[in-house]
């Protein structure tokens, strides 16, 4: 029995990490079979196009299945998101509020006293 370099691959043996393998020997590692499209081949499948309504459908279906996959939030964590955005958007009202009478205050001010 020969002893295995711990960097080299073993036919079948999958690899578990994405980090690139530094000294890696793929000799004995075999490339899976492309798989053929027949449909490129097939001269007429080229002018099939789906209807509109099979294409609506499709995506409407692919759109649905994306949806289910999400992670929702509960609506405890949603009133509380909701709430902390209302507080922030009220904070930034009262200062550009301030700012706002401010710069108007010494326009109405610096307009006063330049008129002779």
């Amino acid at each position: 029995m020969s002893k295995k370099n711990k960097n080299q691959m073993v036919s079948g043996e999958t690899l578990i990490s994405n980090a690139p393998l530094k000294d890696a020997d793929f000799e004995n590692v075999k490339a899976a079979p492309a798989k053929v499209d027949n449909k490129k081949f097939d001269k007429n499948a080229k002018d099939k196009k789906p209807s509109a309504g099979a294409r609506a459908r499709k995506t409407f279906k692919e759109m649905f299945s994306e949806l289910k996959k999400v992670s929702w939030p509960t609506a405890k964590k949603t009133a509380s998101m909701f709430g902390i955005v209302v507080v922030v958007v009220l904070f930034f009202l009262v200062v550009i509020s301030a700012f706002d009478y401010g710069i108007m205050s010494l326009v109405k001010l610096l307009m006063d006293h330049s008129v002779v």
